[in-house]
């Protein structure tokens, strides 16, 4: 095991501990399979892979919030209740990664400070060759690869990033393997200490065919934890919790953990080939075909997204964004800011308790404090929101009611901060009459909710549902 300074994993780990010593109270129906061993395996599921909810009782008549949430993350019928769809899926093999993560803590560094990153197989599995054990393995990292700026260096003695190993029941970190099939294989997060390692649970038959278990099916998809990505609710993501068979000669990576590790990484560097032929002539490009900064006066700028970070206004366009303050506006680029977020952000709000900055691009979410750490990094399925949604506009929280609201299209949906859960959907024309039907951004400023729609700035008043006035998005920027 790798000795290294403790960080946030182990406390992390210490807060799982005290976690799982609770029961989660499982409701049974007449559909159930409501044997006592189907309850008690689920009960011991559920402190396993989902956070564990407010409700602590033996009682299994209430409906528990952590049995729906498990529900929702896997597209189930949300009934609260332990029906026989739910305990079949619980009963599939999987990896033994948790599906949910508390919204507000961290299990990890979310990626890997350098993009060369190297890999020890510390032992091997007696159900496969050597030979094909370091293949399978190389064929797994090389799914990442391909995709990304990562490459992967095998090591045969010290200390490596990624450490791989084959170990059944107690195998020397705290989540023991629970015998044939169940959990297949765990890994954790980048950073130090057990960070990276990926462990394999030797009571499983290893493979390469479609008998048993595809050693490199799970070794891809435990890769995936150690650079950073967690669980994805899209059953045809490597990503997915539960092991299914697929073909593997010539498998490409699935889109949805294309746009994760690439949302992390960046897109893979492209190395031009030697000419083989006498060069073009140089032509000098028409300067109108340059891009060029956002004009901060333009009359027609739009804005990416709006937020308040610790007092100042943050104002996001393109790759940049400016920072209002209550003497000055500065431009800033958001890579010196935040080297792990990616430029044309969509959406962008401050936690309650200011300091960490919450931003959204595509169907990812970043959560960063305002001095560049990245404390979390997830998709956007996480939060609650349905299948259909691969995108926020615009969010903004409104502390005097606990809520944050996402805009999406002409929709825009309520987050309960304190409790975690997506509540209600609505349209924006409903709620926000005289805005418009579509919201590109939106914050708070000074105590009055603004909402940005194409060029032009709403000042809003939530009591009375009205706009208060209308101006240009460039007077924000003293224009």
């Amino acid at each position: 095991m790798k000795m290294k300074m403790m960080n946030c994993l182990e406390v992390s780990v210490l807060i799982a501990l005290a976690c799982i010593a609770l029961s989660v109270a499982v409701p049974v129906t007449p559909k159930s399979a409501n044997n006592e061993g189907d309850f008690q395996f689920a009960e011991a599921y559920l402190n396993r892979f989902y956070t564990v909810s407010t409700l602590k009782s033996r009682s299994r008549g209430p409906v528990t919030e952590t049995l729906k949430r498990m529900q929702r993350f896997f597209k189930l019928n949300v009934t609260g209740t332990l029906d026989r769809d739910t305990v079949e899926v619980m009963k599939k093999p999987r990896c033994g990664v948790p599906d949910v993560a508390e919204y507000s803590f961290l299990s990890s560094n979310s990626k890997w400070s350098t993009n060369k990153i190297t890999y020890r197989i510390v032992n091997y599995t007696p159900d496969l060759t050597v030979a094909d054990v370091d293949q399978t393995i190389a064929k797994a990292f090389k799914v990442w690869s391909d995709v990304s700026p990562l490459t992967f260096t095998k090591i045969s003695s010290g200390t490596a990033d990624i450490m791989i190993s084959f170990g059944a029941k107690s195998h020397g970190d705290l989540y023991p393997f629970d015998g044939p099939s169940g959990t297949l294989a765990h890994a954790f997060g980048p950073g130090s200490d057990v960070g990276g390692d990926a462990h394999f649970d030797e009571d499983e038959t290893w493979t390469t065919t479609s008998r048993s278990f595809n050693l490199f099916l799970v070794a891809a998809h435990e890769f995936g934890h150690t650079l950073g990505l967690d669980h994805s609710n899209n059953p045809s993501a490597l990503m997915f919790p539960t092991y299914s068979y697929v073909p593997t000669e010539g498998y490409k990576l699935p889109t949805d953990d294309m746009n994760g590790i690439q949302a992390l990484y960046g897109k893979p560097t492209v190395i031009p080939s030697q000419p083989t032929t006498k060069p073009p002539q140089t032509t000098v490009p028409n300067p109108q075909s340059t891009p060029t900064q956002p004009n901060h006066c333009d009359p027609n700028l739009t804005l990416d997204a709006v937020a308040s970070l610790n007092g100042d206004l943050l104002i996001f366009k393109g790759s940049d964004f400016w920072r209002k303050s209550s003497s000055d506006v500065t431009k800033e680029s958001i890579k010196s800011n935040w080297p792990q977020l990616p430029s044309n952000i969509d959406a962008a709000y401050e936690l309650s308790g200011g300091n960490i900055l919450l931003a959204f691009k595509g169907s990812q979410f970043w959560l960063v404090f305002e001095n560049g750490f990245d404390v979390f990094h997830h998709g956007i399925g996480f939060l609650g929101f349905p299948r259909t949604v691969t995108q926020i506009d615009a969010a903004v929280h409104i502390k005097e009611m606990g809520q944050t609201l996402f805009f999406v299209g002409e929709y825009h949906y309520s987050f309960n901060e304190r409790t975690r859960r997506m509540e209600y959907q609505s349209t924006i024309s409903s709620r926000f009459p005289g805005i418009g039907s579509r919201v590109d951004a939106a914050f708070v400023m000074s105590g009055n909710y603004y909402f940005s729609s194409g060029p032009f700035l709403y000042q809003y008043d939530l009591k009375s549902k009205r706009v208060i006035s209308t101006q240009r998005n460039s007077a924000l920027l003293g224009c």
